[in-house]
């Protein structure tokens, strides 16, 4: 994804936009900027690539989650508050993304990998002790 624009000044919205702002302000814009609603202007269908560029990053979670930590330096500061479609006045919150939950769900692979290490050390540590205690 090798872009240098603000996908979000672009669309008009905040980086807390939810998908349905960025589908209303998709919308919006493409009636507007059409390159068929704008014969007479040569940048039309220039702007309306990158207005379509734009909602296919912001409106797929996943390239959103990339772009949004690539070029806005996202850092899921807030995984308590609400997020993006989220509203305070009617108290719903969003679940925090896996990468917001700060690794509270973790895979099972982590789980065994972590077990195994533990297992490694305890071993190591009966060895030790045995050696010491000159227990062969």
């Amino acid at each position: 994804m090798e872009t240098n624009e603000d996908f979000y000044e672009l669309l008009g919205l905040s980086t807390e936009a939810s998908h349905d702002d960025i589908l209303k302000a998709h919308r919006k814009l493409v009636r507007q900027e059409h390159p068929d609603a704008n014969p007479e202007d040569p940048q039309a269908e220039e702007r309306f690539k990158q207005i379509q560029r734009a909602y296919e990053v912001l409106s797929n979670p996943e390239k959103r989650r990339e772009y949004d930590m690539r070029f806005r330096g996202f850092t899921g500061e807030n995984p308590g508050g609400p997020r993006a479609g989220a509203s305070r006045r009617n108290g719903e919150v969003a679940t925090p993304t896996p990468s917001e939950r700060g690794g509270r769900n973790r895979g099972p692979l982590f789980w065994v990998g972590y077990l195994l290490g533990v297992a490694l050390v305890a071993l190591v540590v009966v060895w030790i002790v045995m050696l010491v205690l000159g227990l062969d």
